[in-house]
């Protein structure tokens, strides 16, 4: 994600659907509080996590 990769990019990296990624993605901004992708990155890199 932080490197601008879409979710197509990602599920076919990680061998698994982008609905998957998608669904990552959406849990992932919950715990962060964010809802964006780039809202996201710059999250985590403020708590370190990237």
């Amino acid at each position: 994600m932080a490197a601008g990769l879409s979710n197509k990019e990602i599920g076919e990296k990680l061998h698994i659907s982008s609905t998957t990624v998608k669904t990552h993605a959406l849990n992932l901004y919950g715990k962060l509080e964010v809802n964006t992708r780039v809202q996201a990155v710059i999250k985590a890199r403020e708590l370190n996590l990237l």
